[in-house]
């Protein structure tokens, strides 16, 4: 016989939008309180989804880069960032919507001797009425899976770095287990 699973929702959406985001450097993409992954928690096979929806407004032409991160803050261990990608110029209030995978691939001792791989994907929409435009951006651990302590509280870090000032109004987010 099969397992049957059923997806968690493990934070309930905040019924109101999140901080804008106005900065040039690497800033989070909504708070890690809402995509914490308790202590011993994660086992060889989880799969956790975040999603993320809003707008997002681009002033000149610039270049966007998604850095995921194992851990509650910035400094948290890497899981792999997107190459450098330009995003389309003058757009105003243009649906985003970006989905994030994180799957523990194995647990070990305490330490950072688990293991996990990260995929997501960036999409918003382009110049109205134009052909090909809009602005995608993926991103996936590269390699060999990277190590984590999973033995002490932590989250998933989404870190968005703009070299021109956008204005991106993330409106809410779903932060789920899988299984």
């Amino acid at each position: 016989m099969s397992r049957q699973y059923f997806a968690d929702v493990l934070s309930e959406p905040v019924n109101s939008a999140y901080t804008t985001i106005t900065a040039t450097s690497e800033t989070v993409l909504i708070p890690t309180a809402l995509t914490q992954i308790p202590a011993n928690e994660p086992r060889a096979g989880k799969a956790y989804e975040l999603l993320v929806g809003g707008t997002c407004t681009t002033g000149l032409a610039g270049t966007l880069i998604i850095t995921p991160r194992y851990g509650l803050v910035i400094g948290g261990t890497s899981l792999g960032a997107s190459p450098t990608q330009n995003y389309v110029p003058s757009i105003t209030t243009a649906p985003f919507l970006y989905r994030c995978l994180l799957i523990i691939r194995s647990i070990g001792l305490p330490g950072a001797n688990s293991t996990v791989v990260c995929s997501g994907l960036w999409s918003s929409g382009g110049a109205v009425a134009t052909a090909a435009s809009e602005t995608s951006v993926a991103h996936t651990t590269v390699g060999a899976a990277v190590s984590v302590d999973t033995s002490i509280a932590s989250g998933l870090w989404i870190g968005v770095t703009f070299s021109v000032a956008p204005s991106v109004i993330p409106q809410w987010h779903l932060w789920r287990s899988l299984n």
